[in-house]
């Protein structure tokens, strides 16, 4: 129609926090919404339940969990998503003495502060070995002891007490002294007894007696920022600090502002035990219950019902502006509502300028803060500013041209018209209703100026008046909205050959152009990359290099397929059996079994089988996960679908963990020894050299040292 309008666009943090609030605050994660103040904060009870308290809690690459338990001496390992302990089992105590602080490292490394012990144990997940054992007390400091770790620049930083301190330790290195810990302003009487790092720098939590108040600060005791009752303390990659407060408390959270801290809201932790708080490797705060690991689960705050925020003075740079259409990409739960007005003016100045009010949360330093337009005169607000209209939300989306909507993304696109008379100069004014739990959220507002120039082509007696051509302005704005983002779509129709921008409902118009039929059950970014791929796939397509690579766009993994042939003339064979489980089977062929573990045979065929009709023409997928079954049932469809039609294939999900081989449906490999879910054994109940694991990761280790869980295998 026209080309591409040129927008008045407000989105950056910088913009929101230049524009006048009342009883609103700017998001965390951008744009604004309405002002809130934390929940009232329950009764104290008679405490957290026993057996908890000061812990640990860290997590590795792989996403496993670990957590200490100070007074039952030990350290569990968990998923992540399993609960640390079973109810009802019963109560074995551990061999380390009061394990407080974990951390792990670049290298996956665990390290873990033997508080009682005066020392700090350095494991290696890889190996899954200790790698030494570092005292942190000396003849200097007899009673020294390590209170809470962090990863730091490669290693971990420690936090000593007695007196109190910092030392950092990588791996097998010596430890080397930290940075200086400096008590801060507001924290005589309290010790440091929580560390976390990020970027570099340290925060130390000093905290005293139960009801006393704490201070988070720097080790050089700058920026510091009193929080009371706190318990713990992270810092998420974007340098945000969550403090962990008593159990049935929510999390409080605080954003970097230049040298001070700004909270956004705090996050509700049902279950939190007191024990430990870190952030995992998903970005959610994680945190130690009775039963296990938990998760923060949404704001804990109540919402002001009403307010609103009036826009700086947006310049269309041109008089007599007759501006277009507005777009808000905006949250707006039931219940809520958000509501916009205008107000235009062709004068350069304004007299009696509206005062600048900061949002009630969530502010930040503006920059050049006598560089921001002028907000709207006192008298021009009160007598020309026009009637609130109510949004429209738009079923197609955003406004440009085969934008797509995340389906993550819980911001709509909303539409309205600018009712203002022409104008070189905008305000906008926005008004936020809300419940107490619910509010409604604005990321981003867009103002085409100009608007249509339809009316130009229609007779001039039509909008001769200014009154007729406001309202022909308006009534032809949804027509001509539309023919133009058409206008748009058919200037830039190129991107549906794109398979990496394409829309997603124009995927499966895509796939039929280069000859495919794509499932919907893929996920979108596999459909894309395979549609990409789709003529490279066709030029081999029925070898098992083609079979590996699609399998490998579907399911993000090492999937291999083997071909029987390549194993012809080995049988199958069993060594050791499932904990607990019957003897081992005997196997078919030549191969048998006699009795006790590692007498066997291997080699031969089954009766009237030959290496040709055993193996020809017949293949394994191996997929090295453990994948639901509608992932299995996608995986069959692929298989059938590409490979050659007179073959035979198995397909073997392998699981996760180390394995040596693995049991397949034609007996292709073994498996040597338990799987992957092989829990640590106790002595008296379990059966060594059968289903038992026993003794520690310790260099040179003999039966009955001790650590944090069995991993030496005897047998």
């Amino acid at each position: 129609m026209y080309g591409d309008r040129t927008l008045s666009v407000l989105a950056h943090p910088d913009q929101w926090a230049r524009c006048r609030h009342d009883s609103t605050a700017l998001l965390d994660e951008g744009g604004i919404g309405l002002a809130w103040e934390p929940e009232p904060d329950p009764e104290p009870g008679p405490g957290g339940p026993a057996g908890h308290g000061p812990a640990g809690l860290a997590f590795d690459r792989w996403g496993r969990a670990y957590r200490s338990h100070p007074r039952a001496g030990r350290v569990e390992v968990t998923s992540g998503a399993a609960p640390a302990s079973t109810p009802g089992a019963p109560h074995r105590p551990g061999a380390l003495c009061v394990p407080r602080g974990l951390a792990v490292d670049s290298a996956q490394r665990l390290y873990i502060a033997e508080s009682g012990a005066g020392a700090v144990h350095v494991v290696d997940l890889w190996g899954e070995r200790l790698l030494r054992r570092v005292p942190v007390r000396d003849t200097t400091h007899p009673h020294r002891r390590p209170l809470d770790l962090t990863a730091h620049c490669g290693g971990v930083a420690a936090l000593l007490t007695r007196p109190a301190g910092i030392v950092v330790l990588q791996g097998r290195r010596s430890p080397r002294r930290g940075p200086a810990l400096r008590r801060p302003p507001g924290a005589e009487g309290l010790r440091p007894t929580r560390i976390a790092g990020h970027a570099g720098h340290l925060h130390v939590l000093w905290t005293g007696p139960p009801g006393t108040g704490a201070v988070i600060a720097r080790t050089d005791g700058t920026r510091a920022l009193v929080a009371p009752g706190a318990v713990d303390l992270d810092l998420a990659d974007d340098g945000t600090l969550v403090v962990a407060r008593a159990p049935g408390h929510p999390f409080r959270r605080f954003r970097p502002d230049g040298t001070s801290w700004s909270e956004i809201e705090p996050l509700r932790a049902p279950g939190f035990d007191g024990g430990a708080m870190t952030i995992g490797p998903d970005g959610r705060i994680a945190f130690t219950t009775p039963a296990g690991i938990g998760h923060t689960a949404g704001p804990a705050a109540r919402y002001t019902q009403a307010g609103s925020v009036i826009c700086y003075r947006l310049d269309a740079e041109v008089y007599r502006t007759r501006w277009g259409r507005m777009f808000l990409d905006a949250c707006i739960p039931p219940g809520t509502e958000v509501r916009v007005s205008c107000l235009s003016s062709d004068e350069d100045t304004v007299p009696d300028p509206l005062p600048w009010s900061p949002p009630t949360q969530g502010g930040r330093a503006v920059r050049h803060p006598d560089r921001t337009p002028p907000l709207p005169s006192r008298a021009q607000l009160a007598a020309r500013l026009q009637p609130s209209a109510p949004l429209f939300r738009r079923p197609t989306g955003r406004e440009w041209p085969w934008a797509q909507i995340a389906p993550d993304d819980s911001f709509e696109t909303y539409e309205a018209p600018v009712q203002a008379p022409p104008g070189r100069y905008l305000w906008i004014v926005l008004r936020l209703t809300g419940t107490r739990r619910l509010t409604p959220r604005v990321r981003a507002l867009r103002v085409e100026r100009s608007g249509h120039r339809l009316p130009a082509q229609l007779p001039r007696s039509w909008s001769r008046d200014e009154s007729d051509a406001a309202f022909l302005q308006r009534f032809l704005a949804p027509a001509e909205g539309l023919l133009h983002e058409l206008d748009g779509r058919a200037a830039l129709r190129t991107l549906l050959l794109d398979p990496t921008a394409t829309p997603q409902e124009a995927l499966g118009w895509l796939a039929g152009l280069v000859g495919l039929a794509v499932d919907r059950r893929w996920p979108v970014p596999a459909r894309r990359a395979l549609i990409a791929q789709a003529y490279d796939l066709f030029r081999i397509r029925g070898t098992v290099a083609c079979l590996e690579r699609i399998l490998r766009l579907y399911l993000p993994l090492p999937v291999s397929v083997v071909e029987n042939w390549r194993l012809r003339g080995l049988g199958g064979a069993v060594l050791g059996t499932e904990p607990g489980g019957p003897p081992a089977p005997a196997v078919g062929g030549g191969a048998g079994t006699a009795g006790a573990l590692g007498r066997f045979t291997v080699g031969g065929t089954r009766p009237g089988e030959d290496g040709y009709t055993a193996t020809a023409h017949r293949f394994t997928v191996l997929i090295p996960a453990d994948p639901s079954t509608e992932q299995l049932d996608v995986v069959r469809a692929i298989v059938e679908s590409h490979k050659p039609a007179h073959t035979l294939v198995g397909i073997c999900p392998l699981g996760a963990g180390m394995r040596i081989g693995r049991t397949l449906h034609l007996g292709l490999t073994s498996v040597v020894g338990p799987g992957a879910g092989w829990a640590p054994a106790v002595v008296g109940s379990a059966r060594v050299g059968t289903d038992g694991i026993v003794g520690v990761p310790a260099a040179g280790a003999r039966v009955g040292e001790t650590s944090i869980a069995g991993a030496v295998r005897v047998g």
